[in-house]
């Protein structure tokens, strides 16, 4: 099973789009809503096709305290560079005004604008074609490649791994969540003491993994039931569909399909340069593009593709990860 997603809360969306797009290289891919309040934003990032795997979403909050992460809460998204680029990327985030740490074990350490820690690994992996994302000045073979991980904070990791070994089949070794392709969930247990958890920026949603089909989907549902697993929603988000579930210590894990995808409703090129709204709530479109237009959003910030899969008018020559195609997942 390999990761889809991760969701976040954030404060200041001019920052964010700024980060994740201008300083890290992704590309904004759907500008949409939080379905289930549509009168509160919701940003996609991730390579140039919105790739599973790929994607970062945040829903903008503002103003918005400081969070409490207490004793359950998901925290920080895990990266993966190609080889022989930390140092390009250690040297981007300081030119950016961000302090960068390395660790013993070659990991680079940031925090953004809301506090949320990223980690970025070192693969033998790069994008190639039209993962790469064309619209960066970032050269393909240092582009970010994928989310290879996140960190989950519970009171008892025993009850927690038993959930995810037990729904999803996945293994837990060593305090790690095995997941595909040298991806995991590193589970660590918090105090007993620890103070109430408060929502703030930075706070994660949910992290989602990702399943072929509805019918898969389905049956990780309905085991749920037959299990007594916590299930939350089940739904049709228009660009897959979701399964929400609680897992034992509080935190929300979400099972989405890859398809049909970011290209259901506008082309590879036009990716974020209209406001998208799911089948669900097109009823309402009128409605939220005047609610939004009094707030002066217009959700314009993205200007289509117009190349020819070239970056600084150079041309690329396509690149395959040494590690697995990245197409496939």
């Amino acid at each position: 099973m390999d990761i889809h997603h991760i969701s976040l809360l954030t404060e200041d969306l001019e920052l964010n789009i700024k980060f994740y797009t201008k300083t890290l290289g992704l590309r904004f891919v759907k500008n949409s809503v939080n379905q289930a309040y549509p009168r509160r934003r919701h940003i996609y990032y991730g390579d140039f096709m919105g790739t599973p795997g790929t994607v970062v979403t945040f829903f903008p909050v503002s103003p918005f305290q400081e969070r409490v992460d207490g004793d359950h809460y998901w925290s920080g998204i895990h990266f993966a560079i190609p080889r022989d680029s930390l140092i390009y990327w250690r040297d981007r985030l300081q030119n950016n005004g961000f302090k960068p740490t390395v660790d013993s074990k070659h990991i680079l350490h940031v925090l953004d604008h809301d506090g949320v820690h990223i980690q970025f690994k070192e693969r033998s992996e790069e994008l190639y074609d039209w993962h790469i994302n064309y619209k960066s000045d970032i050269p393909a073979t240092k582009q970010i490649t994928r989310i290879i991980g996140t960190d989950l904070h519970v009171p008892n990791i025993e009850k927690t791994a038993q959930f995810f070994t037990d729904l999803m089949g996945l293994n837990v070794r060593d305090q790690k969540i095995v997941l595909g392709d040298r991806e995991e969930i590193s589970l660590f247990e918090t105090p007993s003491d620890a103070p109430k958890k408060r929502w703030g920026r930075g706070s994660v949603d949910h992290f989602a993994l990702a399943v072929e089909s509805s019918e898969e989907l389905h049956q990780y549902w309905d085991r749920a039931q037959e299990n007594g697993w916590t299930r939350e929603l089940l739904t049709d988000r228009g660009y897959f569909r979701s399964a929400y579930f609680i897992e034992p210590g509080g935190c929300r894990v979400e099972l989405a399909t890859i398809n049909p995808g970011f290209t259901v409703d506008e082309s590879l090129y036009n990716l974020g340069t209209t406001f998208s709204l799911p089948p669900i709530l097109e009823k309402d479109r009128k409605v939220l593009t005047d609610f939004y237009a009094e707030k002066n959003v217009n959700f314009d910030e993205v200007e289509p593709y117009t190349g020819n899969g070239y970056i600084n008018n150079q041309p690329l020559k396509p690149l395959k990860g040494d590690v697995k195609n990245m197409s496939n997942k």
